[in-house]
């Protein structure tokens, strides 16, 4: 199972897949990275959204970023290159 949040390395692995999106007015962007460990999150404990930790960006900004990089099919290329449990893999 992988490690949460991402070890250096893993993010090293996955990192070139997210654009750099400049910053515009109003609040700061979350980190990708950030954002990224609470879906894993998510998905490796089965949990809903509203039980995010606190420690984890808001659930509705997690949950809107992961609806977009599941559209775009980013979480697909994300898991190309992790073994992510509970995207492609149900049973790890």
């Amino acid at each position: 199972m992988l490690q949460i949040p991402l070890t250096d390395a893993d993010w090293a692995r996955v990192q070139s897949l997210f654009p750099v999106v400049a910053s515009g007015r109003g609040r700061p962007r979350r980190s990708d990275r950030e954002i990224l460990n609470a879906i894993l999150w998510v998905l490796q404990t089965k949990e809903k959204w509203h039980r995010l930790p606190a420690t984890f960006p808001p659930q509705q900004t997690c949950y809107l970023r992961y609806v977009e990089w599941k559209k775009t099919g980013l979480l697909d290329q994300v898991n190309e290159r992790l073994p992510l449990c509970g995207l492609a893999q149900p049973a790890c």
